[in-house]
């Protein structure tokens, strides 16, 4: 065992039970057992983490603030990273305010990940505030358009444990939607018949997209027929051997194809926690040891602080009072030196879930470009908050940019204290102070 962090951290000390608690590799009846801890933990989060773990991420968000600050070195392509796309009840028709979808439109790519089922052969539930299972009408992805007719989205995960949640059946009826869509996807395959990542090109640079999750819930039973990209199990427990076999062939096989910036998209971690686990911190710094370029996560339904990790000494170029910050963060690959992006997770984009706190969605953006030399590197761009606003003048719902929903709140209602002091903490959370 390597002796230093995140190999190594020192526990956090006294944690409530209910805080503590993750369902996520827990068999059903167990799960069920443990309802109220959930639900208590849903409603209230946990902010906490060991002291090693908020100090490391403290030092990556002066080093995240610093790349913002940056000029690129040649040509930008923007790149949107967004997080869950998840059911809606209703309103799919006009959920989507203008102002988000021009926000997106705006970039050249735009990824995230689609944690519905989609299927006109199924009821979309709406009685309840939240389900345990997920379908979802099409206009759900059919409202993210370009102006050109193109879907917003240049390639959606479909990796998560709500795939299955209407059997084969719903899985190829949501697969079915984004291939008429023109979307590519990855994380699913219906009889083997796909290669397990895909491809796009975006202002002259090919771009590889592997999806995974670390599996189903508990209670939808997986079908032979549908293939889930899956991450082995026991690889995020303290001292545990990481062997990643697929993400390893899938980036070998990108590069061989071309792929000059290479994204894992992980549906992974421990929901309603603001702070990344170190066994996450470990498999990421492995995936990103394999080539991947960006590790854009999904699942715990609010956000985490980005980690950047340096490698083959590519912290040569920060000012020395950084590299000194950076020391957990380096690796040594194959390759030329290069740097990386680990979105641990991005929260939720477009949702019903009832806490405030699950409704503010995170649009971070990152500005590829060509460096000296002629290879892709990346720089930080804009971040940027949406919020899913239940209700404004008659409307079921709205996904409206920060700022407009203050301005359309306004026309109601005050915006409380406490929210404005929730949108103040997540930027710090997220940047730091400025």
């Amino acid at each position: 065992m390597i002796d230093r962090f995140p190999y190594s951290v020192a526990p956090e000390g006294y944690v409530p039970a209910w805080q503590a608690l993750r369902v996520e590799n827990l068999p059903a009846h167990r799960a069920a057992l443990n309802l109220v801890s959930y639900a208590r933990k849903s409603i209230y989060k946990k902010y906490t983490a060991s002291a090693e773990v908020v100090h490391h991420f403290d030092r990556q968000r002066r080093v995240f603030r610093h790349l913002a600050a940056q000029p690129a070195a040649g040509r930008e392509t923007s790149l949107a990273l967004v997080g869950d796309i998840m059911w809606l009840r209703d309103g799919w028709d006009d959920f989507l305010d203008p102002g988000v979808l021009n926000h997106l439109n705006a970039h050249d790519a735009v990824l995230g990940n689609l944690e519905s089922v989609i299927s006109p052969r199924f009821k979309v539930p709406r009685l309840l505030p939240d389900y345990m299972t997920y379908n979802s009408h099409p206009n759900l992805v059919r409202a993210f358009r370009r102006p050109d007719g193109r879907s917003t989205f240049s390639a959606l995960s479909v990796a998560n444990n709500h795939a299955l949640d209407r059997g084969e059946q719903g899985a190829r009826d949501t697969l079915a939607l984004l291939d008429e869509l023109g979307v590519p996807h990855s994380g699913i395959a219906l009889d083997g018949g796909r290669k397990p990542y895909v491809t796009f090109e975006v202002n002259g640079i090919k771009v590889g997209f592997y999806a995974a999750a670390w599996g189903l819930n508990s209670f939808v039973k997986p079908n032979p027929n549908v293939r889930m990209n899956a991450l082995p199990g026991g690889i995020f427990e303290p001292g545990a051997t990481i062997e990643l076999p697929e993400i390893r062939s899938v980036l070998a096989d990108m590069a061989a194809e071309g792929c000059e910036y290479r994204v894992v998209a992980l549906h992974w971690g421990y929901e309603f926690e603001y702070y990344a686990d170190p066994g996450m911190m470990r498999v990421a710094r492995e995936v990103v040891r394999l080539g991947a370029d960006l590790l854009l996560g999904t699942h715990p339904h609010v956000q985490q602080p980005c980690e950047t990790l340096f490698v083959n000494g590519s912290e040569a170029q920060l000012p020395s009072d950084l590299r000194g910050a950076v020391a957990d963060s380096l690796i040594a690959s194959d390759g030329p030196p290069r740097k990386a992006l680990v979105a641990y997770s991005m929260g939720n984009l477009a949702t019903t879930m009832f806490t405030f706190e699950c409704k503010v969605g995170w649009v971070q953006s990152l500005n590829l470009f060509r460096d000296a030399a002629g290879r892709v590197d990346w720089l930080p761009g804009e971040t940027a908050f949406v919020m899913n606003a239940p209700r404004f003048g008659g409307r079921q719902r709205r996904l409206l940019m920060l700022d407009d929903y203050r301005t359309q709140s306004a026309r109601f209602r005050r915006v409380p204290r406490w929210e404005e002091d929730y949108f103040a903490f997540l930027r710090e959370h997220l940047l730091g102070r400025e």
